[in-house]
């Protein structure tokens, strides 16, 4: 493992932790203390939306931009919204409209650092060890999702919030130290002369990717599975807390379990005896998978499951349902990365996260809304057959792209065949 992919890993890690410590913190402190599935949306909704809006400008100005500067100064920004939240509360009682505030913050700088480090990984480590750093950087995340829910619900019932605080704006300024050691290198690519206007250069980011007919499919597809799959993020809490009342703690290592699945299924994804030889194939039942799973947490509110397994019944839920979304997103960072010029990178993932995330805040606020007044039955089934049969016709839309995939995976094996039969 290279130097700078240690460096990136170490960094990743710290800033993601810390940003995971808040953000269960702020929703669950939300949910607990005023048991509303709306409140707790338009906390999940603050948390979202600035990344909806940002990420073409943050992907426009990471390929105008020295990229090194714009994720060490994100990290230092964002310790700096911590140390003043935490001299707030120190003072002042904190609501909910707080929580939103510094959420919307964070987001919107996670957002710069997010498609910079994303966009710069072409830069930061060689082709051959692309996959697995996507790989370990999701392993980080996964990790860091494990360990956060789990001593934010310890440590959340010893420490107010304002020492709760502390953690991050720690976490932060770490992430700053070790990012400022990455080594970025030189990768000659024919780049369109550069334009003083912003929008000029969003535009032609826009036109590139929508060129890309795979790729404009698979955005299309985001747009509506990111609507459905926000459903269960809604409804999950509400059913474990409210439902089934289970405690912060019990809430917290469910969650860990699902950054469990994550954590595996990207550790594998990291060796090469797992490289993805189709990408697309692999998405498609990957997704396919999550949609038939949807349904699975009724099952307990059913008298289905016995009342005395439901802790460890929801605990392999998380953990299937983890390990499977894994195996959707690398496929598409891939895709992304080794598809699209080096000059057009960082637009074009920008572009894609604000297309693909779109489409959130309206499920937040209607599934949040929903939820006092539906069935969570209704919600998950609906969402459910939405999943399925938005893979259903983006599969057919990419059938030849598919088939092209498994004809290069045989021909591929045939040469092997063929080299080792000849020596």
């Amino acid at each position: 493992m290279s130097k700078n992919l240690q460096r990136l890993l170490f960094g990743k890690f710290c800033s993601l932790f810390a940003a995971s410590l808040f953000t269960f913190v702020a929703g669950l402190t939300v949910l607990r203390e005023t048991s509303s599935g709306l409140q707790f949306a338009l906390v999940l909704l603050a948390g979202t939306l600035p990344r909806i809006l940002l990420s073409p400008v943050a992907g426009v100005l990471s390929d105008r931009w020295n990229r090194k500067k714009i994720i060490v100064t994100t990290e230092v920004s964002s310790a700096f919204i911590l140390a003043i939240f935490a001299g707030y509360a120190t003072f002042f009682p904190v609501h909910t409209m707080h929580y939103m505030i510094v959420s919307a913050l964070l987001t919107a700088l996670s957002t710069f650092l997010s498609v910079t480090l994303m966009s710069s990984l072409t830069r930061l480590l060689d082709d051959a060890e692309l996959q697995r750093g996507n790989s370990l950087i999701s392993s980080i995340s996964s990790l860091s999702s494990i360990v956060a829910p789990m001593l934010a619900g310890f440590l959340l019932a010893f420490a107010p919030i304002h020492l709760f605080t502390l953690l991050p704006l720690s976490l932060f300024s770490f992430a700053a130290l070790w990012n400022m050691r990455l080594t970025f290198r030189v990768i000659p690519f024919a780049r369109e002369e550069s334009t003083p206007s912003l929008w000029t250069d969003f535009q032609s980011g826009y036109r590139y990717l929508f060129k890309q007919r795979v790729l404009t499919t698979l955005i299309l597809m985001a747009l509506v599975l990111n609507f459905f799959f926000i459903a269960l993020e809604v409804i999950y809490p509400i059913i474990l807390l409210d439902h089934l009342k289970f405690t912060p703690f019990q809430f917290g290592t469910i969650e860990a379990a699902l950054g469990a699945g994550l954590l595996l299924s990207s550790l594998m994804l990291a060796l090469p005896r797992f490289t993805i030889k189709r990408p697309l194939m692999t998405l498609f039942q990957s997704i396919a998978l999550v949609g038939m799973l949807f349904l699975s947490p009724l099952l307990p509110l059913l008298d289905i499951v016995p009342s005395n397994w439901t802790f460890g019944y929801f605990l392999i839920f998380s953990f299937t349902v983890g390990f499977i979304i894994l195996r959707s997103n690398i496929p598409i960072q891939l895709l992304v990365q080794r598809q699209t010029d080096p000059a057009y990178l960082g637009r074009v993932m920008g572009v894609m996260e604000s297309l693909a995330m779109g489409i959130i805040p309206l499920g937040m606020l209607l599934f949040g809304f929903l939820s006092d007044h539906v069935s969570l039955t209704l919600i998950l089934g609906i969402s459910s057959f939405g999943l399925l049969v938005t893979v259903s016709i983006g599969f057919f839309h990419l059938r030849h792209d598919v088939r092209a995939e498994r004809s290069e995976e045989l021909t591929s094996l045939e040469t092997k065949k063929t080299s080792t039969s000849a020596n």
